[in-house]
This record gives structure tokens, C-alpha cells and sequence, in this order.
């Protein structure tokens, strides 16, 4: 055979073999997505419990929150679902945050039409705070 016709045969051959490389590299490769790619002791989240008789605050990791909605999230429903609380044992926990101001511990969306983390008890907001600085 000629080398003319040699080297596009070469080319071809070389091409199948790296596209052969990446289709395996992509198919054997696993990235972590999920609840697997979230780790212990990363970030706290604050729940507090509605009940008017308890009113308890408490921290729960951002990874057991997570699994804790995977496992008892209402299909039909698009609200986050109750966390049981430690104190009193009802079903009546929610995320809250806790103001960096004045220490409240507050439900997300305290107040209506308005930042989620912005309290009701002194008007901070960190998210405002933060849009504010970028621009």
C-alpha cells in the first residue's frame, strides 16, 4: 500500500480510538450528585417548632435535613414536610434562621413579600445585605 493511502487510514484509526477513550472515560466515571455528594458537619440549618406550647429551636445538619425531606416528602405536596420536634414530639418543625443581629430564630418567610431570611424583629436581611454589596 502506498503511503498516501496509508496515512488518512492511520488518521481514522487514531480518531475511533481517542472518541473510543472518552465514550469509556464518561461511562465509567461517577460524580456524586444528590444527597451522596453532601458531607457531615458542612452546614447547620435552624428549625423551629410552630407549636405555640413550645416554640423550640434547634440545629439540625444540612445533610440529615435533606435525607429527612427525601424520606417523608408528600409527592402531591409542594411544602416542605414537618420536622418531628425533640421537645415536645409533634410534627410542627420548619427551617428557620437565626438573624445575625439580634439572635432571633425565626420560620423562613417570616415576612410576607419579602426576603426569606429577613427578620421580623429588627429588619435584617443577609441577602439584602449581600445584593447590596455586589452591585
Amino acid at each position: 500500500m502506498e503511503v498516501s493511502k496509508k496515512k488518512p487510514i492511520m488518521i481514522g484509526v487514531i480518531v475511533m480510538c481517542l472518541v473510543l477513550a472518552v465514550v469509556i472515560t464518561l461511562a465509567t466515571r461517577r460524580e456524586e450528585s444528590g444527597l451522596d455528594s453532601l458531607k457531615y458537619g458542612e452546614e447547620m440549618y435552624w428549625i423551629k417548632c410552630r407549636s405555640p406550647k413550645c416554640e423550640h429551636a434547634w440545629q439540625m445538619d444540612r445533610k440529615d435535613y435533606f435525607k429527612y425531606l427525601q424520606d417523608h416528602q408528600d409527592p402531591m405536596s409542594m411544602a416542605a414536610p414537618a420536622i418531628v420536634c425533640p421537645e415536645c414530639g409533634e410534627e410542627s418543625g420548619y427551617r428557620a434562621e437565626k438573624c445575625p443581629k439580634c439572635g432571633l430564630v425565626f420560620e423562613r418567610g417570616s415576612v410576607p413579600h419579602d426576603f426569606a431570611d429577613r427578620c421580623p424583629e429588627c429588619d435584617y436581611s443577609k441577602t439584602e445585605e449581600e445584593r447590596k454589596k455586589a452591585k
